[in-house]
């Protein structure tokens, strides 16, 4: 579906990262969970997107802080955004999977698995997924699964990330196994980030 600006492409999650608390929609930061999280994130991509770009809005920071100067307002006919985030229950959200594969053609009955490296965002790994989709014109599913990064540069935030890589596996195990066995999918290809390599 599209609408005068932008194109809205399914992605489904997992994610074992801690969902925030108070959001005004469902939302994850970079605390580990103790669950698995399954989910569907409608992502908006502009039609003046250049491939491979993820068209984001602009931030000025002050030189060598974190402060922000200024920061571009969010605009669907210019960036990813974020339409619609929703958690789901197992059996709702193989439904929507099914439903997805069988609207499939070009890429009849086949799932993209997405795992992001260091450094990375919930949101921008999603963001990422629906770039992969859109610009190989991909009918089929497409899948992240976001383990909890820290989403910052440093030796701290690289430990973290490793050490979340490894207590993330028995609940990507369990995705990768429901995409697997219970989707329908009959094609699966994975891509693996940097860090996301150890996870795989």
């Amino acid at each position: 579906p599209a609408d005068a600006d932008s194109h809205v492409l399914p992605v489904f999650f997992g994610t074992d990262r801690n969902a925030q608390p108070g959001a005004e929609r469902v939302s994850f930061g970079t605390d580990r969970g103790k669950t698995l999280v399954l989910g569907r994130v409608l992502v908006t991509v502009p039609k003046s997107h250049q491939i491979p770009n993820v068209e984001r809005p602009a931030v000025y920071r002050m030189p060598f802080t974190q402060i922000v100067l200024y920061r571009e307002r969010e605009d669907p006919a210019k960036h990813f955004t974020i339409k619609e985030m929703r958690a789901l229950a197992e059996d709702e959200f193989l439904a929507l999977v099914r439903d997805r594969l069988a609207g499939s053609s070009r890429f009849k009955d086949h799932a993209v698995v997405f795992v992001h490296g260091f450094n990375t965002t919930f949101e921008y790994a999603a963001f990422r997924t629906a770039q992969i989709a859109y610009d190989l014109k991909f009918d089929g599913a497409p899948f992240v699964y976001s383990w909890p990064s820290k989403s910052e540069v440093g030796a701290q935030p690289y430990a973290y990330d490793r050490e979340s890589v490894t207590q993330a596996e028995p609940h990507f195990r369990r995705f990768l196994d429901l995409v697997t066995t219970r989707t329908g999918a009959k094609t699966i290809s994975i891509i693996a980030h940097s860090m996301g390599n150890q996870l795989v």
